[in-house]
C-alpha cells in the first residue's frame, strides 16, 4: 500500500511545500522530493531554481502543458536536448516527482534585486547587448534569445551570465547533451585566416560558424589547418568590469521580468 502524505512527517521545506498545494491525486511530495533532488537537482537547482537547467517555480510549463506530459518528460526526456530521461523511475515515483515540481510552481516569485526600468536602460544604452542577442525580435541571434529568459533562470544565473559568462559555458564534450554545446565557441584556422565565432552547425565533414559581427562561414574539415573548441570561452565579455553594482542589479532584475 503506497505512504500517503502526512504533515507530520514532512521535511520543513516539503511542509512550506504542502501549504501552498497538495495534489489532489494524493502524489506521495516527500518520495517526489527525494528522487528529484537525486536525479534532477544538479541542472535544475535543488529547489527547482534553474541553473544549467531552467527554472521549475513557475505554474506553466513550456513543454508540459499538463500532468501526463510532465509525466512523460520526466521518464522520457527531450530528444535533442540537455534534458536526460529517468527511465529507472518505477510506478508512481515519474507521478510523484511530477506533483513536486508542479508544487514549485507554487512558490513565491523571486524577489528582484534592483529595478528592472533602469535595467532596461542598461540593457539597450549601456551593454549594447541587442548586438548579439535577440530580445522580442530584434537584435542579432548570436548568443541566446532572451525574450523569455526570466521565466527560465534565476537571478543567480542571470548575475553570473552578466558579470563571468565563461562560467556557464561546457567545459567538456558531451554528445549526449547536445544543448550545453548549443552556444560553445571555436576557433578555426583556415588558409583564408583564422576565425572565432559560435558553433551554430557541425557534422563529420563541416562545421558552420557565426562569428560576432553576424557573419556565417561554412568550413570542409578536411581543408582546415586546425579546428579548436574553447571550451569554458564564451564571446561575451563579462561586464562586472563595466557596469557598477546597482547596475548589475538593475539589468538582472530587468532579464528577471522578460517573462
Amino acid at each position: 500500500m503506497r505512504r500517503k502524505l502526512s504533515l507530520c512527517y514532512l521535511t520543513p521545506l516539503t511542509f512550506l511545500l504542502a501549504l501552498f498545494t497538495i495534489p489532489a491525486t494524493g502524489q506521495d511530495l516527500e518520495n517526489g522530493q527525494q528522487l528529484f533532488q537525486t536525479l534532477c537537482a544538479r541542472c535544475h537547482g535543488m529547489l527547482g531554481e534553474g541553473g544549467e537547467g531552467p527554472s521549475l517555480t513557475r505554474p506553466n510549463l513550456i513543454h508540459a502543458p499538463d500532468d501526463d506530459a510532465l509525466v512523460s518528460l520526466i521518464v522520457g526526456g527531450i530528444p535533442g536536448t540537455g534534458m536526460p530521461g529517468s527511465r529507472q523511475l518505477r510506478g508512481e515515483d515519474g507521478p510523484d516527482v511530477a506533483a513536486y515540481v508542479r508544487s514549485l510552481g507554487e512558490l513565491p516569485p523571486e524577489e528582484m534585486p534592483g529595478d528592472p526600468l533602469a535595467g532596461a536602460e542598461v540593457y539597450r544604452n549601456v551593454g549594447n547587448c541587442a548586438s548579439c542577442h535577440i530580445l522580442n525580435g530584434e537584435g542579432n541571434g548570436i548568443g541566446p534569445e532572451l525574450s523569455n529568459v526570466g521565466q527560465r533562470r534565476n537571478a543567480a544565473y542571470l548575475r553570473r551570465s552578466v558579470t563571468n559568462p565563461s562560467a556557464d559555458q561546457p567545459k567538456l564534450v558531451d554528445r549526449f547533451r547536445g544543448s550545453l554545446n548549443a552556444f560553445m565557441t571555436v576557433r578555426v584556422v583556415s588558409e583564408y585566416g583564422t576565425y572565432e565565432g559560435m558553433r551554430i552547425n557541425e557534422d563529420a565533414f563541416t562545421v558552420q560558424i557565426r562569428d560576432l559581427a553576424g557573419e556565417i562561414y561554412s568550413f570542409e574539415k578536411g581543408d582546415l589547418l586546425s579546428y579548436e573548441k574553447a571550451l569554458g570561452h564564451s564571446l561575451m565579455p563579462g561586464y562586472n568590469s563595466v557596469l557598477n553594482e546597482t547596475q548589475i542589479d538593475n539589468v538582472v532584475s530587468y532579464l528577471m521580468s522578460l517573462k
